[in-house]
């Protein structure tokens, strides 16, 4: 866990990492009014001058006297009925409410009082006070409420332009917010946003700090490569920005050592310890201090690694920073683990699950409890061990519980952006098919107009040759429009069936099982999304996709059959495009239909993917009840069910050859047994090569 950087983008610039500077400032109700300010003599003037003066206080992080300033100005602004100024000024007493009272409740009452007073989007206050709305809600851990805030804003910057500058921050924001959430997927789309943006702008301060953070994300997420890939992005921006280059650096350190690579880390430890230096921030140090510690005790400098952590702890004790303060012990446990000290790691992993508690920092919670167990098992205390294990597997099913939710949103919302996205591409060609007919109608005129002065002949000409090609072109257009709608039909019919598995083995509480499906069930929807764009996929990657998805259905189904997969040799080699998930619908039939009815033992369903001359064959076969009994089970227990699947594949099908339909394209085998009992079926499907 490392401590986040967050790229603030208030309506007046606050400096990086302003809530450090706070516990500084004494806070108190009555600030005295400037000399400048008792100056002037009308309350227009006075209002200006108070605005002004609030903004440069905010800039310079000096929060102490916001909150009276801005309560003058706001009485000033109701005795005259001054509708901008009443915004302004509860937007800054909100803001004194948030960054110096720490009282999110109170911040939020004002927060929303502001938007009445711009009424007009466009206005900066209008979205700042909406994207401070949805950060506090975020803030008090009120994910419902963050999400109504955060969607109006995905909304005002779906139509602003990518080099927008508000876009960017905003996006920033909202890419936060869902990581708050543990819904990373939408924040990485977010955080990429907001990085082309920048590298748009040549905005590079602005790239680095969201560089740095998309590195923490994938820290969170347990991805080292990605985290440090694009922590040392971020580092060759912010080389003239202290205080993020410092942290960035300690960050990629802290990675480095999560991966075991020490000189690496020590190399970016180096570089964060100077600035540090450089800019004399003990708070930085502690950090830098348990970077080391964790160096030393690799090193085996034992004596040197306990002298650092019992300093670092003491320096910490007199702060309020417990996030350090839990750092800090994890690494004295290894110490102590390391060196067998068994009672001080018990009193140091007793203080760190009661810290870890009061903060709900589950992770920490987590290696405590964990630990504890391992610790007590070693010193022969095993009802102990036995009670810390319990309470470690509790709470680990609680966090992926917690986790399979957030997934569970995540995948819907990038459902939901991908399938906008599509009705965007599907409305732009249906405009583009318009404005074809429109051009066309505005040529034809023009043609007949030249009929009437020149040559008939001529004209006869040029418009067979404009019509021909025009033709073509509306054609092609059709095509691709009718392949968008047949995908488009088939996404959702399968992404919601295996929804409602994952739903049932949540609803059966198996939570083991439902962990197993959602995880698969994200890869292949992260495969499917990945091709959605594109009308074929390399055929390798299509049969991976398959493979997903019939481990799924085995899932579902109990592990009733077997599964074979082949793909010729020729096919894997070479180059070969398919459309993506072609033959799924036969797959499905086969299982649905086939097997998982029958009440045989040995139910096995294999896939074969043969070259043969300019044409790609696959060949699906299973040896379930046949296709007349299940048409018999259908009538009985489905009589109203009619499926299109089939007939959507067969018309890809045709579409993707570019010809007609032939029989010859898909053939239907019925199966039977050396006694002509049914025996399966086979599916030979014969597919264009490219």
């Amino acid at each position: 866990m490392i401590r986040s950087i967050k790229i603030l983008f208030f309506s007046i610039a606050v400096p990086f990492l302003i809530t450090s500077t706070l516990t500084a400032q004494q806070k108190n109700n009555s600030y005295p009014l400037p000399q400048d300010y008792l100056q002037l003599n009308s309350d227009t003037a006075r209002m200006r001058f108070l605005a002004i003066a609030i903004a440069d206080s905010l800039d310079e992080a000096q929060l102490s006297p916001v909150f009276d300033w801005a309560n003058t100005g706001l009485a000033m602004a109701m005795k005259n009925n001054v509708d901008t100024m009443k915004g302004i000024f509860y937007y800054d007493i909100a803001k004194a409410y948030t960054y110096f009272y720490n009282k999110f409740d109170s911040a939020i009452v004002y927060y929303k009082k502001v938007p009445g007073y711009f009424p007009d989007r466009n206005r900066k206050y209008n979205a700042f006070s909406i994207r401070e709305i949805m950060e506090r809600y975020a803030d008090l851990g009120k994910k419902d409420s963050a999400l109504v805030y955060l969607d109006t804003l995905k909304a005002y910057i779906d139509t602003m332009p990518d080099a927008n500058g508000r876009k960017i921050g905003l996006s920033q924001n909202i890419a936060t917010t869902y990581q708050q959430f543990g819904m990373f997927n939408t924040a990485i789309r977010y955080y990429h946003i907001a990085i082309n943006g920048n590298r748009l702008n040549k905005n590079f301060r602005g790239l680095g700090l969201a560089l740095a953070n998309l590195g923490e994300l994938y820290n969170e997420m347990e991805d080292n490569n990605k985290a440090i890939q694009y922590s040392k992005e971020a580092l060759q921006y912010l080389a003239d920005v202290n205080m993020p280059y410092m942290q960035t650096a300690a960050n990629i350190a802290e990675y480095y050592l999560d991966s075991g690579e020490y000189d690496s880390a020590w190399k970016y430890y180096t570089a964060s310890a100077a600035v540090a230096e450089k800019i004399n921030n003990n708070e930085q140090r502690s950090v830098l201090n348990t970077i080391l510690a964790r160096i030393l005790v690799k090193q085996k400098k034992f004596s040197k690694a306990d002298a650092l952590l019992t300093g670092n702890l003491k320096a910490i004790n007199e702060t309020d920073n417990t996030f350090n303060q839990c750092k800090t012990l994890i690494v004295y446990v290894q110490l102590d683990s390391t060196l067998k000290h068994y009672d001080a790691a018990k009193r140091h992993l007793t203080d760190l699950l009661d810290i870890s508690r009061k903060n709900e920092f589950k992770k920490f919670s987590l290696l405590a409890l964990q630990n504890l167990s391992i610790v007590n098992a070693a010193t022969g205390n095993y009802k102990e061990a036995f009670q810390y294990q319990d309470e470690f597997m509790k709470l680990k099913d609680s966090v992926a519980g917690d986790k399979a939710k957030a997934d569970l949103n995540d995948l819907e919302v990038s459902y939901k952006t991908i399938e906008k996205e599509q009705e965007i591409i599907l409305l732009k060609k249906d405009n583009d098919i318009k404005d074809l007919q429109l051009k066309e109608n505005n040529r034809l005129k023009t043609i007949y107009g030249l009929v009437i002065v020149f040559l008939l002949a001529v004209f006869a000409i040029i418009y067979y040759q404009r019509n021909r090609r025009n033709k073509i072109e509306t054609q092609k257009i059709k095509a691709e429009l009718q392949t968008q709608v047949l995908r488009s039909q088939m996404n959702p019919h399968f992404i919601f069936n295996c929804l409602n598995s994952i739903e049932n083995f949540i609803m059966q509480n198996d939570k083991r099982q439902a962990s197993d499906y959602l995880n698969k069930f994200s890869q292949l929807i992260r495969s499917i999304l990945d091709s959605s764009r594109n009308e074929v996929v390399p055929i390798e990657k299509d049969m991976e996709a398959l493979k997903l998805y019939v481990e799924l259905e085995q899932l579902r189904f109990n592990n009733k059959f077997t599964f074979s997969l082949f793909l010729d040799p020729a096919l894997a080699g070479g180059d070969y495009r398919v459309p993506s998930l072609l033959v799924q619908p036969f797959v499905e039939n086969a299982i649905v239909h086939g097997m998982a009815h029958s009440e045989e033992k040995e139910l096995n369903l294999t896939v074969m993917a043969s070259l043969e001359g300019d044409s790609i064959k696959y060949t699906i076969r299973d040896n379930g009840i046949g296709r007349e009994k299940a048409k018999v089970y259908n009538m009985q227990n489905k009589p109203y069910h009619k499926s299109v699947g089939l007939k959507i594949t067969e018309e890809r099908i045709n579409i993707y050859n570019d010809q007609p339909a032939k029989k010859e394209a898909i053939q239907i085998v019925d199966l039977y047994d050396e006694n002509s009992k049914p025996g399966g079926t086979k599916v030979e499907i014969i597919l264009k090569a490219i």
